[in-house]
C-alpha cells in the first residue's frame, strides 16, 4: 500500500517579478559579407492541427482510472491508499511580444512548445502558429510545470490540472507508488481515454513487464565541402510523451542520450537553438524539425533543403558560443539585459549580400532578428564563413555597443567593423575548413590576417594575436583609432610597420 506525495501548495507562488527596461538610442545597420536522409525541396508549411486527444493525465481521468483499478478485483484492491491530486499544471502562455517570449526562454526549466500537447501534429508539420495570433506576434507557448513552480511574469491560462505518476528521470523524480501500480494506473487512464497503443513487452519471472528505454541517437548533416556527414555538435534533442519531456545534447560526432527514460513511445523533435541563441525560419518563427513517434533510437541524416541550411548555420553559431575561438569574446549572452540572439535563415538568393547584422532589431523592443543569412545555394564552408562574420559583428557590438553603433558615421569606422569581422571569419572558419581564404575587397580588408601571420597583402607585420586585435577595438570607431590602440596596448617587433600596413589596406 502506497501513499502519494502531496503537493506542498495547490496555489502557484509568484516569486519572480521581472522589470523590463526600454532603452532608446541610435540605430546602426551593418550590411555584410558581399560576395534518415532528408530531401526538402519546398519547405514545411504551417497547417491545422489534428484532432484533439482526450487527456489521460488529467486529474479527473486519473481518478476514474484509479477507481476502475480498485473495482476490478475486490479481493486485491490495487491502488488502495493512493490519492490522486494535482502534481502539475498544463499551461498556455500568451506572450504579447518578443520581450515576453524572452522572459519565458530565460527559464531553461520550461520545455516550451508552439502547439498544444494534447494534439498530434499532422504529418509534414514541424511547428504551429495559432491562427488567432497575428503573424508578427509570438504564438502561444505550451508546457507542463510542477504545481508549485514560480512562473515568469507573462500572461497564461491553466488548461488542465494534471497527475503525472510515471516520472523516470535520471534524478529519480517523485515516486508515487511501485512501478507495477504506476504502470497499471497509466495503462487504465490511456485505455479509458482511447489512447492505449499496442506495446512490446518483455517477461521477467514469468510476468509481463514493459522495459524502460532511453531516447538516444545521432544527428548529422551533409557537408558538401568535406563530402561527408558531420555531427551537429550542440543541438538539443527532445523526446516528449504527453506532458513529460526528456532532453539530450549532441556531442561532436552528433551522438546524444536523453536525461530520462520512458516505457512507451515518445515524440522526438529538435529546435535549432540553445539557451543563448535561436535559428529562425521567418522573422518570428523558430526553425524546428519534427521527428518520429517511436520507441528506441532516433538517428537523423540531414541532406539538402532548408534543414541542411538550418543545421549548417547552427554549427557555426554554436562554434562561436561554445567551442574554441582562440580567446575571443563570446557573442551576446541571454540575460535580463540582453535577450536570446535571433538569427534568421532566409531561404532565398540575394544578389546584394550573403548576410547582415542589425543590432537594433534585437535590442529595441525585440523587433525581428539581429542577423540574417541568405543564399543557401552556396556550399557549407561559405555559409559557415558568413555566419562567423556576422557573429563577429554581434560580439563586437556586445563588447562596445556605443562605438559600434557609430561605425557608419565615417568610412574609417565602416572599414574597421568590416575588416575586423572579415579577420575573424578567416581565423575561425579555417579551424574547421583548413586553408580557407576569404575574399578581400573594398572595406572588407585583409588587415587582420596580415597582422597575425604576415602572409597576405603587405606582408611585413606579424605575430599579433586575434585577441590583441579585438582588445584594440574597445573604445574606438575609426580606422586610425584602431591602429593607435593596437600600438599602445601591445609590444610587437613589427609595430613600426603598422602605419604602412593600414595605409596599404585603406582603399578609400
Amino acid at each position: 500500500m502506497f501513499t502519494l506525495l502531496l503537493a506542498k501548495n495547490h496555489n502557484i507562488m509568484y516569486k519572480q517579478i521581472l522589470v523590463s527596461i526600454a532603452l532608446i538610442g541610435a540605430m546602426c545597420f551593418v550590411s555584410c559579407e558581399k560576395d534518415g536522409k532528408i530531401t526538402d525541396e519546398s519547405g514545411v508549411q504551417m497547417s491545422g492541427l489534428g484532432e484533439r486527444l482526450e487527456n489521460p493525465y488529467s486529474v479527473e481521468n486519473m481518478r476514474i482510472a484509479l477507481e476502475s483499478l480498485q473495482n476490478s478485483n475486490e479481493n486485491n484492491r490495487m491502488g488502495d491508499g493512493i490519492e490522486v491530486i494535482t502534481t502539475h499544471l498544463y499551461l498556455k502562455f500568451k506572450p504579447q511580444n518578443e520581450d515576453e517570449l524572452s522572459l519565458l526562454q530565460q527559464d531553461s526549466t520550461l520545455n516550451l512548445y508552439t502547439y498544444p500537447l494534447d494534439y498530434e501534429l499532422l504529418d509534414g508539420v514541424d511547428d504551429y502558429h495559432d491562427p488567432e495570433v497575428p503573424e508578427d506576434q509570438p504564438t502561444y507557448q505550451y508546457c507542463a510545470v510542477p504545481v508549485d513552480k514560480a512562473l515568469p511574469d507573462v500572461s497564461y491560462e491553466i488548461l488542465e490540472q494534471l497527475f503525472i505518476p510515471d516520472d523516470y528521470s535520471d534524478d529519480g523524480g517523485q515516486r508515487f507508488a511501485s512501478e507495477e501500480i504506476t504502470d497499471a494506473l497509466v495503462d487504465e487512464a490511456l485505455r479509458i481515454t482511447d489512447n492505449l497503443e499496442a506495446e512490446e513487452y518483455e517477461y521477467q519471472d514469468n510476468e509481463r513487464r514493459r522495459r524502460k528505454w532511453r531516447p538516444a541517437g545521432k544527428i548529422t548533416v551533409w557537408d558538401d565541402e568535406k563530402r561527408q556527414y558531420i555531427g551537429v555538435h550542440g543541438v538539443k534533442v527532445k523526446a516528449r510523451r504527453w506532458f513529460t519531456t526528456r532532453t539530450g545534447i549532441a556531442n561532436s560526432t552528433g551522438e546524444y542520450s536523453c536525461n530520462g527514460k520512458f516505457k512507451r513511445k515518445a515524440n522526438y523533435c529538435l529546435k535549432w537553438e540553445r539557451y543563448d541563441f535561436e535559428i529562425r525560419k521567418t522573422k518570428n518563427r523558430a526553425a524546428t524539425y519534427k521527428g518520429p513517434k517511436k520507441k528506441g533510437d532516433w538517428d537523423l541524416e540531414i541532406k539538402g533543403g532548408k534543414q541542411e541550411f538550418y543545421a549548417t548555420i547552427f554549427r557555426a553559431v554554436h562554434h562561436y558560443y561554445k567551442k574554441n575561438i582562440n580567446g575571443l569574446r563570446r557573442p551576446p549572452q541571454n540575460s535580463f539585459w540582453k535577450q536570446q540572439l535571433r538569427i534568421q535563415a532566409v531561404y532565398e538568393e540575394n544578389m546584394d549580400e550573403n548576410g547582415y547584422h542589425a543590432p537594433h532589431q534585437a535590442k529595441w523592443f525585440g523587433w525581428g532578428t539581429a542577423i540574417k543569412i541568405y543564399n543557401p545555394q552556396r556550399n557549407s564552408m561559405d555559409i559557415y564563413a558568413t555566419v562567423i562574420h556576422e557573429m563577429a559583428h554581434a560580439s563586437h557590438w556586445a563588447m562596445d555597443e556605443s562605438n559600434y553603433q557609430n561605425c557608419k558615421l565615417s568610412m574609417g569606422g565602416w572599414y574597421t567593423a568590416e575588416s575586423w569581422a572579415r579577420g575573424v571569419q578567416w581565423e575561425l572558419t579555417r579551424m574547421i575548413y583548413t586553408g580557407y581564404e576569404p575574399t578581400y575587397i573594398a572595406q572588407y580588408t585583409g588587415v587582420v590576417q596580415d597582422m597575425i601571420d604576415g602572409k597576405h597583402g603587405y606582408d611585413r607585420v606579424k605575430a599579433y594575436t586575434i585577441r590583441q586585435i579585438e582588445n584594440a577595438l574597445d573604445g574606438v570607431n575609426t580606422w586610425d583609432g584602431w591602429k593607435t590602440n593596437i600600438k599602445d596596448k601591445n609590444e610587437n617587433e613589427t609595430e613600426d610597420k603598422l602605419d604602412a600596413l593600414f595605409e596599404y589596406w585603406d582603399w578609400d
